[in-house]
């Protein structure tokens, strides 16, 4: 989970419309919400993921519902505020259900910032607040087949590019030029690019990206060498931004 800009409310979500749509919800307790006005704007701000575990919304398998932060049974004049909706996975809003976000707080990446509350340890998150020990209870964040080892695959992808960076970067060594510079360096790239914000599961890869000694070892080598590039660090500082502090 990463801290979400909120994107401006939709010119279709008038004050008339709102007031329309509520009545309409309250009387027929039908989905007034899945509206491309509506989701369009939601799914944009979370960079295309489920606000909560940062699956992909675009694949077939996890489709984006529009989740209530607030729940509509406990809040339905909240149903199209556009300050409640979030975009959410079927397995995360399913799993929040009715959950009263009023008595009992959960994370809103919308408001808080996710590092403030979640630890990191061995691929599965942990409670750094009572805030982010709801969240991971309410929202499943630990489901050990759908996320804990999607994270663990994510690990043993970014450890074998790490390893192949430092085999480019030895070839490298022995033969400093354009070519082998290139294939070193796009190596790198790519493992940032998976730490960006529009990345799937970007919190989960940064910690593990920034947290291995080898990684490390490998980006001081490069500005020794001077090979780092302001690309390079550009990456590197959003990438970092995301890191969790680990257990």
């Amino acid at each position: 989970m990463i801290e979400l800009e909120r994107a401006v409310k939709p010119a279709y979500l008038t004050d008339k419309k709102t007031a329309e749509l509520t009545a309409k919800f309250k009387t027929s307790r039908k989905s007034v919400w899945n509206h491309d006005q509506i989701k369009g704007p939601l799914l944009a701000s979370s960079y295309g993921k489920c606000a909560y575990c940062e699956c992909r919304l675009s694949k077939e398998s996890n489709y984006m519902e529009v989740e209530h932060f607030e729940d509509k049974h406990h809040n339905p004049d909240k149903v199209v505020m556009w300050n409640n909706l979030l975009p959410s996975c079927k397995k995360c809003n399913g799993a929040k259900g009715t959950h009263d976000v009023t008595s009992e707080p959960i994370i809103n990446p919308y408001d808080d910032d996710p590092r403030e509350h979640l630890l990191w340890r061995l691929y599965r998150f942990r409670g750094k607040t009572p805030k982010g020990k709801n969240t991971i209870d309410v929202t499943d964040l630990n489901n050990s087949t759908r996320l804990v080892l999607s994270r663990f695959e994510i690990g043993e992808k970014i450890s074998e590019l790490i390893e192949m960076a430092w085999d480019r970067f030895s070839h490298y060594k022995v033969n400093p030029n354009t070519r082998a510079k290139n294939k070193l360096l796009g190596i790198v790239e790519g493992i940032l690019t998976e730490c960006q914000p529009n990345s799937s599961y970007s919190a989960s890869t940064s910690t593990i990206v920034f947290t291995d000694d080898d990684f490390s070892k490998l980006v001081s080598a490069l500005k020794q060498e001077a090979l780092w590039t302001d690309d390079l660090e550009r990456l590197y500082k959003l990438s970092e931004s995301l890191v969790l502090e680990c257990a």
